[in-house]
């Protein structure tokens, strides 16, 4: 299974990682479509941190994908409702990270969708006729892991920047 090195990731992480913008991300949760797992509230709760997990990510990255295909607002919602009722929401994307699975979720005209885990399922919800719009979850998975080992990498560039300047500061300084 792919472990990230941190159980969260922030929302500016969030939208670095799947191109869906802050003020979406606060409405989605707002609105009750989809809330980070992992939140923490303020000592006073004037505001909320949110903090997503990699699951949640994989699954905000899959509703960026919609949003890109042109799905409405009111669709991307049934769909989060349909995950949540059917499959506990994080069956699919949990298969997906863990590689065991090729997970694919076809939208057929009618709004009808249908979470396959393998290829034969796959043909078979094609064989009932009908247009469908697929949507590869195992290849938005390996795409977000890609993406996160190179966020990864520009934090620990960054970090080494940060600490050779501070070196080279009180090195000056002496």
């Amino acid at each position: 299974m792919f472990i990230a090195d941190k159980g969260y990731y922030t929302i500016s992480e969030v939208e670095k990682l799947t191109s869906i913008k802050r003020h979406n991300l606060v409405y989605y949760d707002i609105e009750g479509v989809f809330s980070p797992s992992v939140t923490r509230s303020t000592p006073r709760k004037k505001w909320v941190r949110r903090r997503y997990s990699v699951l949640d990510v994989l699954a905000l990255q899959a509703v960026s994908e919609l949003k890109r295909k042109g799905m409405s607002f009111n669709k991307i919602r049934m769909f989060i409702e349909y995950l949540r009722a059917q499959h506990n929401i994080e069956k699919p994307f949990h298969a997906a990270l863990d590689g065991r699975h090729n997970v694919r979720i076809l939208i057929d005209s009618s709004q009808g969708f249908y979470v396959c885990f393998n290829d034969h399922e796959v043909v078979e919800c094609l064989k009932k006729g009908g247009q469908y719009m697929l949507l590869d979850i195992s290849e938005a998975a390996f795409d977000l892991k890609e993406k996160i080992n190179a966020l990864q990498l520009y934090k620990r560039k960054k970090e080494s920047e940060k600490y050779r300047k501070t070196v080279s500061r009180e090195l000056s300084a002496s």
